[in-house]
C-alpha cells in the first residue's frame, strides 16, 4: 500500500498493511532539522514516513500583522485569556455586537488552499485545514476574554448567541467555497474547538450543547456533504459529550491524550471503534519527554494493540512535537510503528 491507500484503509473501517503514522504539529521546527540532519520540514515529514500531510493556514486569511481574522491579538499560544485586548470585553448590547467588526469574505485567500493542495503528492492523504482562527467556543473566549465569554453565557446569552451566529456564517461560507472549489483533492477537512482541560470540560455539557455543538454538526454536515472526512481536534477530557459528536459525524478525533481520566483506550475503543479513528495516543508529557526509546516503543506496541485492533487508528504524539523530547524517543516511535504490521 501507498500512504494514501493505508490512511483510507484504516479511516473506512479495515486494516492496512500496517498501522498508519502522522505528526500534526511540529514546534521549534529548525531544532528538529538540525538534529535530524535535513533542511526542510517536508524533509523530516519523509524521513519520518508520514502518511499524511496538511495544508498551512498561513496566508489564507487576510489580516493585520498580529491580529486574527476577528479582530481579536494573535496571541493563541500563550494560552485563553493570556492577551491584553478582548475587544467585546464590555459589550452590553446586540447593538455592540453588530457594530464589531466582522469578517468578509473578502478577508479570505482561497486560491492558497488550492496552491498548497497541487504542492502535496499524490499519494499522501491530504488534510486541509483553516486553523482555530474559525473555532466557536475558542473565538468567544478571545472576543469577550474566558472570564466574560463564560459569565455572558449564563448572564447575557443574547449577546452569546449573536456572537454565535456571526461565527458561523462565516465558517460556514468560508468552509462551503472551500470544499466547492477544492472538495476532489483532498480528503479530510481539519477543524477543531479546545473546550476542555486535562481534567474535564470548561463548561457544562448543557452550556456547550446551546452554544458549540449546533455549529459543530453542521460544519461536520458540510463537510461530508461533498464526499469529504471530517478531521476533529479537541485536546483534553470531553467524555459527556464525545458520543454526540461521534454521533454528529466526526470521522477522525485529534488528539488523544489516553492518559487523562475519561480517555482510557479500552474503553475509547470498545465504545467508538467501529464509527471513529483515533489519532495520537503518544503521551507528549511524560513518555515522549521523559521516557527511554524503549518506553516510548512499548507504548506505540500498546496503541497498535488496543486503540489500532481492526484499524481504526492513526498513530502520533499526542501534541505537538517540541524541543523536551529527545531526538532517539521520536525516532523510536516512527520506527516501532513502522513494525506494528496487520494480518
Amino acid at each position: 500500500m501507498n500512504s494514501k491507500e493505508r490512511v483510507m484503509a484504516a479511516v473506512s473501517g479495515g486494516a492496512p498493511d500496517r498501522l498508519t503514522v502522522f505528526c500534526g504539529r511540529i514546534d521549534d521546527a529548525d531544532y528538529w532539522m538540525s538534529g535530524f540532519g535535513v533542511d526542510s520540514e517536508e524533509e523530516l515529514r519523509r524521513l519520518w514516513g508520514l502518511d499524511l500531510r496538511k495544508t498551512s493556514y498561513a496566508n489564507v486569511f487576510r489580516t493585520e500583522p498580529g491580529m486574527t481574522i476577528w479582530g481579536c491579538e494573535d496571541n493563541w499560544d500563550a494560552g485563553y485569556s493570556s492577551t491584553k485586548y478582548f475587544p467585546l470585553a464590555g459589550a452590553g448590547s446586540i447593538e455592540d455586537i453588530e457594530n464589531h467588526p466582522w469578517p468578509t469574505m473578502e478577508q479570505v485567500d482561497f486560491g492558497e488552499v488550492g496552491r498548497q493542495l497541487a504542492l502535496i503528492d499524490d499519494d499522501k492523504a491530504k488534510i486541509v485545514s483553516i486553523s482555530f482562527q474559525t473555532a466557536v467556543f475558542c473565538t468567544l473566549c478571545d472576543l469577550f476574554g474566558m472570564d466574560g465569554a463564560m459569565m455572558n453565557m449564563h448572564l447575557e446569552p443574547k449577546l452569546i448567541e449573536a456572537c454565535v451566529e456571526r461565527i458561523e456564517g462565516f465558517l460556514l461560507a468560508v468552509t462551503k467555497r472551500i470544499l466547492d472549489e477544492n472538495a476532489k483533492d483532498f480528503d479530510f477537512f481539519w477543524w477543531g474547538d479546545d473546550f476542555s482541560t486535562q481534567r474535564g470540560m470548561m463548561i457544562s455539557p448543557e452550556m456547550w450543547r446551546k452554544y458549540c455543538k449546533p455549529t459543530y454538526l453542521k460544519v461536520f454536515e458540510l463537510i461530508k456533504s461533498h464526499g469529504v472526512r471530517v478531521w476533529f481536534h479537541s485536546c483534553g477530557s470531553f467524555a459527556p459529550v464525545i458520543g454526540e459528536l461521534v454521533d454528529g459525524g466526526m470521522d477522525v478525533w485529534e488528539t488523544v491524550q489516553a492518559h487523562l481520566d475519561g480517555n482510557d483506550p479500552a474503553h475509547l475503543k470498545q465504545e467508538y471503534g467501529e464509527r471513529l479513528t483515533f489519532f495520537g495516543a503518544i503521551n507528549c508529557q511524560r513518555t515522549l519527554p521523559f521516557g527511554t526509546p524503549e518506553d516510548v516503543r512499548k507504548e506505540v506496541r500498546e496503541r497498535f494493540r488496543v486503540l489500532g485492533r481492526g484499524g481504526g487508528y492513526i498513530v502520533g504524539p499526542d501534541h505537538s512535537l517540541q524541543k523536551n523530547i529527545p531526538i532517539a524517543n521520536v525516532e523510536a516511535l516512527y520506527d516501532e510503528a513502522r513494525k506494528c504490521i496487520y494480518g
